[in-house]
């Protein structure tokens, strides 16, 4: 049975091997790639004006009549500063970045035409869907799928035996390169391997969030949304309420709260969206609680609390913060990079050993 787990552990890391060391490549850049991103982007650093911001849509709006604003959404890398999301005709999308004035900083694209989009975007593409959409996606999840057995295969055959630990989660000096090889494989598995296998859990879930949602039931909008009667507010521009007046609401309703992101009418949405973090959620930047506005007559149409919602919820929500770390503050993004540089080092030291038992 022993050998058995054995050559499935080996053969299956050799034949994804290249996957994994693509989701740990780029993951070591997805854990602080928000600040990444903003120290490449010039620009002088302005207090935040959230009306201003909202402003800045507008104009943008303006400026791109055959197109149309979807939202705008904190970069989390700086506090003063926003990417305004501009969808064209083709569904593509283009990001507009502001300061906290609102003054453009810069505009590229964000979901084609990759060599403009800069190497930290196309690198969170990668480690997301592999330039492959819903269908990397799903693949990366299943991947996952097998990388978590994979390293409890790891793990069975790696448990030291009682009055072991010592030896084995420190070796020393081994007869041999490909003892060497085996017994620090060994070690550094059975040094991160239990918190890996929680962040590793995390984003399997994410990459299955969509079907997640729908089957837990927490993905639809508040129900008191249902009862809103359909109105002819399509976009930004067809709204009777400017964006500027519904960030107002917010900022009234929860005056503590920093802001994630305000997300623009569509059609059979007649409302906006904006999404505040309360002190104390887990998100660092991107908070779950969502304030509903009508775009119509600027009403206050529903709140989802963070604090109130359900367990069901609340677990969807956790999910990113565990994946990335930030739930535990700078210790846990540290952490989490630790484990991608772990991830990366056991795929080389595993593919070195099989090379050198060979």
């Amino acid at each position: 049975m022993k050998s058995a787990v054995k050559k499935i552990h080996r053969y299956v890391s050799l034949t994804l091997a290249v996957v994994w060391l693509v989701q740990a490549l780029t993951g070591l850049v997805m854990v602080f790639h928000w600040e990444l991103d903003d120290v490449l982007v010039p620009g002088v650093r302005r207090p935040l004006q959230p009306l201003a911001v909202a402003s800045a849509a507008q104009r943008v709006q303006a400026e791109r009549a055959d197109s149309k604003v979807t939202g705008f959404y904190a970069t989390a890398g700086a506090p003063d500063r926003f990417d305004i999301y501009i969808e064209d005709k083709l569904g593509r999308t283009d990001v507009v970045r502001v300061d906290g004035a609102g003054r453009t900083l810069l505009a590229r694209p964000l979901d084609y035409e990759y060599g403009r989009t800069g190497i930290i975007q196309a690198a969170i593409v990668v480690h997301q869907t592999l330039f492959f959409g819903d269908r990397g996606k799903y693949f990366l999840g299943c991947s996952a799928v097998v990388l978590l057995s994979n390293l409890v295969m790891g793990l069975t055959l790696a448990w030291p035996r009682r009055g072991e630990w010592r030896r084995v989660l420190l070796p020393g000096a081994a007869r041999g390169r490909v003892a060497t090889l085996f017994a620090w494989h060994r070690a550094c598995g059975l040094w991160l391997a239990l918190p890996a296998l929680v962040l590793i859990v995390a984003g399997m879930l994410l990459a299955f969030e969509d079907p997640l949602e729908d089957y837990l039931g927490t993905g639809a909008p508040p129900a008191a949304l249902a009862d809103v009667k359909s109105a002819r507010v399509t976009s930004l521009a067809s709204a009777l309420i400017a964006p500027g007046a519904a960030l107002s609401v917010a900022v009234d309703r929860f005056p503590a709260a920093t802001l994630s992101s305000l997300r623009m009418p569509s059609p059979g949405s007649p409302w906006y969206r904006v999404r505040v973090r309360q002190p104390g959620e887990l998100p660092r930047v991107y908070g779950t609680t969502a304030l509903y506005i009508s775009a119509v007559d600027g009403r206050l149409l529903a709140i989802d609390d963070a604090f109130k919602a359900s367990p069901r919820q609340r677990f969807v929500a956790a999910l990113y913060p565990i994946h990335t770390g930030e739930a535990a503050g700078l210790p846990g993004r540290l952490l989490a990079l630790a484990i991608a540089a772990w991830l990366l080092t056991m795929l080389v030291l595993g593919i070195l050993l099989w090379s050198g038992r060979r």
